[in-house]
Order: structure tokens, then C-alpha cells, then sequence
């Protein structure tokens, strides 16, 4: 049988070996990468490499873990919008992606760079973690994975979310990339959809507070704390919504004064006697959620906010305002009532459809609706952003159950 031709380019292999020499030497010299595994990884076939997603410089530390390889990486089509970024990723074969949702188009450039013998990168939670621990993972990654036959390699990233967290500044301390042959094809074909999703998520499963504590890792920065204030919701003291400031190392309650200091453990520590703050941000999380779960079991639950639609324009990687409304969020979905583009519209996506929220803390929330492509909302009230994140994606776990 003659092999596909893939409709995704390869990657330009003097751009990627000298992008991978880049990637190579940061890691080492900033982010002191430790790779364990790489030697038991197959040299030659189709492989899938899988790894979790913990921050903004994963796609760096993963490229320089993967030896050997001329590996194609997956990427949100976000990462697409930056002309520079766009011409670097066309050059390197990255395969664009609609984050959280079906991207038949993907799935099958994936497919026939794998069926041609190579290698893909792919993120199954695609999205970086806000916690500290890892995100919703969507099931038909096992789908994918089981139709594709290949080899599949799991690669878990440590340090990540510390060094380069999504909620922004740039940390330096020590990083890991456990590097692992999962499944073979033999094994693939003897095993279930479910068993395969089980055994990639406890692969994929992190806590990086956990792994602070076990090796006793510590970063350095000049903004420890920078964008905290944006996935901070709510304050433990008072109760206030909204009220963080982030300066230095130091995130502070504008209301109640409540303050907390980010050392060098990457832990948050009361700055007085009567400051009231959880030592990681996953512990804040799960209160947070806890929080909003209790007003999830009301039936009137409802989060909404003003919010400003931008559309996105692939001619010129641009967002243009194209209306005004009002974001609402229930126990059975999203969905925005406003104008858009001089029409009064009401455009909706159930939870259950919706794996993740792309959004970016603090600043906006991204929904790709029929008709209309990728539609940007950018609420006045900056904290709900994390609000319906966390509610909406506790929502889609719900439906899971």
C-alpha cells in the first residue's frame, strides 16, 4: 500500500534541529531539565507521544526531551494568531487545533502523519494548569489513541507549572521530564477504550505541590506572585469577590487588607498573626469550587456578567468588537445574549459539549460558535472570568459521572 500523503508539511529539519538546540539550552541553563526514559523510546515507527500540560513553557522542555525524533506537536489554534509564532509553527509541522472542542481536520492530520511513520506530540488536556494539578482530560483521547495503533509514549512534565505558569512572569529553578513506552500496538489492540483512558490519566496525573515537597525544589523570580491576583476569586477572610492585588511577591485583599507571600517553596505564606491564606493554590481551588458547588445545587444558580464580543479575523490575526450583552452561566450551560454584528442574537454551548473553558484568567473568556467562528468575551467584572471556569468545568465532570 502506498502511504498518505500528509496535508500537514514536515517539519523544515535545519529550522528544527535549530530550534531544538535552542530549546536545549534554556532548559539546561534556566530551567535545569532532568530527562529520564528517553533510551527506551522506540528510535523508528509511528509514535504518540503524550504529556501533561502544566505551563507556558512546556512545548520548549518537551522539544528538547525528544531525541532522536522529528516529532510534530499539536497546538490550539491560539498559538496560531501571532504572525511570527505562525510562521515558526507552519516551518515546524505543528498541527493547529480548536481547543475543547471536535476538530475532525486535526484528528485526520494527525492520522496521516502517524500512518507515514512519524511522530506527533500531543497534550490530551489541552489547556495549561491553573492549580497546579492537571485539567479535565477529554475521553476521546482513547478513541484517538486506539485508532491511531501506534506506539504510545507518555511524558511527564515536573516543574512546569512553577517555572512558567499560565497566569504569567518567568521563574527559574529545576524542571523533569519522565519519558515512558505506555503501549505498544499489540498491547492497544487487547485493551479497551476505558482501560486505555485510565491507565494515560494516572500517567498523565501530577501535583506539583506535592513534588515541591518531596524533592525540596525552589524557583527564583522577581515577581513570585505575579498573576495570582487573577485566579484568586474569592478572599478566605472576607469573603470578598475580586478584591486581589498582586505586587512582587505578595498578593493582598484590597478589602480586608488579608495578605500572603510566595517563597521561594513556590507555597504561599501569611504575611501576619491574622492573615488568612492556604498555603497552595490547589487548596484554594477546591475551596473555591467548593464554594461555588453549594450555590450549583440551588436551581436559580447563575453566574453572568457584562462582557464587550470580539470576533476573531484569520486575514489579519486580529479580534474587531462586534457587540455587547451579557455572559450567563447555569447548571446546563454558557451562553451569551447581546448583539453581534448589529443583530440581536442568543448563542449557547451545554456543559456536557464543553470539556474545558478557554479563557484566560482575568481577562477574557473564548468560545468557538457555528456560524460565527471564534468569539471572544471580555467581561467588566474581571474575577468572574475564574469564576465560570471553575464552575463550568466542575459542571462538565458532573456530566461525567
Amino acid at each position: 500500500m502506498k502511504k498518505p500523503k500528509s496535508k500537514t508539511p514536515k517539519p523544515q529539519r535545519w529550522l528544527y534541529c535549530l530550534a531544538r538546540g535552542f530549546c536545549c539550552a534554556v532548559s539546561k541553563l534556566l530551567f535545569r531539565l532532568q530527562i529520564t526514559g528517553a533510551d527506551s523510546l522506540p528510535k523508528e515507527g509511528p509514535v504518540l507521544f503524550l504529556c501533561n500540560h502544566q505551563g507556558m513553557m512546556d512545548f520548549l522542555l518537551v522539544f528538547a526531551a525528544i531525541k532522536g525524533r522529528m516529532a510534530q506537536f499539536v497546538a490550539t489554534q491560539r498559538q496560531f494568531r501571532n504572525p511570527k509564532l505562525h510562521w515558526l509553527y507552519v516551518r515546524l509541522g505543528v498541527i493547529p487545533k480548536m481547543q475543547f472542542h471536535t476538530d475532525p481536520r486535526c484528528v485526520m492530520n494527525i492520522l496521516r502523519v502517524l500512518k507515514n511513520g512519524g511522530a506527533i506530540v500531543l497534550f490530551p488536556t489541552g489547556q495549561t494548569a491553573m492549580w497546579g494539578v492537571p485539567g479535565n482530560m477529554d475521553p476521546s483521547i482513547a478513541h484517538l489513541v486506539k485508532r491511531a495503533g501506534a506506539s504510545v509514549c507518555t511524558i511527564g512534565l515536573r516543574g512546569g507549572f512553577f517555572t512558567a505558569p499560565r497566569m504569567g512572569g518567568l521563574r527559574y529553578g529545576r524542571t523533569e521530564a519522565r519519558m515512558e513506552l505506555t503501549f505498544t500496538p499489540q498491547q492497544l489492540q487487547a485493551l479497551s477504550e476505558e482501560e486505555i483512558y485510565r491507565t494515560i490519566a494516572q500517567k498523565l496525573d501530577f501535583d506539583e505541590y506535592a513534588w515541591q515537597k518531596q524533592t525540596g525544589a525552589t524557583f527564583k523570580g522577581k515577581n513570585l506572585a505575579q498573576g495570582y491576583d487573577s485566579v484568586l476569586a474569592y478572599c478566605p477572610k472576607c469573603g470578598t469577590m475580586g478584591a486581589w492585588r498582586s505586587a512582587g511577591d505578595a498578593v493582598t485583599c484590597t478589602h480586608c487588607g488579608n495578605t500572603g507571600r510566595v517563597k521561594a517553596d513556590m507555597h504561599l505564606h501569611p504575611a501576619g498573626a491574622e492573615d488568612v491564606i492556604f498555603s497552595t493554590l490547589k487548596e484554594w481551588q477546591v475551596w473555591q469550587e467548593e464554594l461555588l458547588a453549594r450555590q450549583m445545587e440551588r436551581e436559580d444558580f447563575l453566574l453572568e456578567t457584562p462582557v464587550t464580543c470580539n470576533v476573531f479575523q484569520e486575514e489579519d490575526f486580529s479580534y474587531r468588537e462586534a457587540g455587547e450583552g451579557v455572559l450567563r452561566l447555569d447548571t446546563r450551560e454558557i451562553r451569551y445574549e447581546g448583539t453581534l454584528d448589529g443583530q440581536t442574537v442568543c448563542r449557547a454551548i451545554r456543559h456536557e459539549h464543553l470539556p474545558g473553558l478557554s479563557a484566560e484568567p482575568g481577562v477574557y473568556v473564548e468560545l468557538f460558535l457555528e456560524g460565527c467562528g471564534l468569539v471572544r468575551y471580555v467581561p467588566r467584572e474581571k474575577a468572574m472570568v475564574t469564576c465560570m471556569k471553575i464552575a463550568q468545568e466542575y459542571l462538565y465532570r458532573k456530566t461525567l459521572a
